[in-house]
């Protein structure tokens, strides 16, 4: 080999030995660039998932707070509405015991008219004379023991001694009193005729007294 070649295959082992050692330079300084790349996308990743976790978590608290504040909006609603129908089930039932009232009521006077209409047909000429006298006053303290009544009428409505007067029960005449005195300008004394009197029928307060006689 003379030494021309040998100088030309001397330099080419060198550049070749110092393209290697570049090639492997590059090679070494690309991994190791990788491997910062590697790095960083694995920072920016954890940082996209923490991100992604905040985010995650804001979404949760604002849709929970909403849940809760609907919520309580609903309770509200449903308090609010049980108010309405208790007030309102109040109300009917008031409304309710108002017309069972009024039908009680209504049947009474019903059946109090036509007991009346009834025993109206029933009575006596002379017992509807009776129920039909007009009331001058009624007794208001009575002594059957002896023989004496106290009317709550006396000198303002006319009442003179020595008047008679039958007292009433519904459509019965119960006693006959003749006035013995008037005691004052609303009451006075009247004393019962014993003969008059129907045997077992006593004398009570609040019997009415009417005139006499009434035939």
């Amino acid at each position: 080999m003379d030494k021309l070649t040998k100088s030309i295959l001397g330099i080419t082992v060198t550049v070749t030995v110092i393209g290697v050692v570049c090639i492997m330079s590059l090679v070494m300084k690309l991994s190791e660039e990788q491997n910062k790349t590697a790095d960083l996308i694995g920072q920016i990743n954890e940082q996209n998932a923490a991100r992604q976790d905040d985010r995650v978590s804001v979404v949760e608290k604002q849709m929970n707070d909403a849940l809760a504040k609907q919520q309580t909006e609903n309770d509200k609603r449903i308090a609010q509405l049980r108010e309405e129908i208790k007030a309102t089930s109040n109300a009917a039932a008031k409304d309710l015991e108002a017309v069972k009232a009024e039908r009680a009521q209504l049947s009474e006077t019903i059946a109090k008219s036509v007991r009346e209409k009834k025993e109206a047909e029933e009575l006596t000429p002379l017992q509807k004379k009776i129920r039909e006298a007009p009331a001058i006053a009624k007794v208001s303290d009575v002594n059957e023991g002896l023989g004496f009544v106290v009317i709550n009428a006396g000198s303002s409505r006319g009442i003179e001694e020595g008047s008679r007067f039958h007292i009433r029960r519904d459509k019965f005449i119960v006693a006959e009193v003749e006035i013995d005195k008037v005691i004052d300008a609303d009451s006075s004394i009247g004393n019962i005729d014993a003969s008059k009197k129907p045997p077992g029928i006593n004398i009570r307060k609040g019997d009415e007294i009417i005139g006499y006689p009434i035939f």
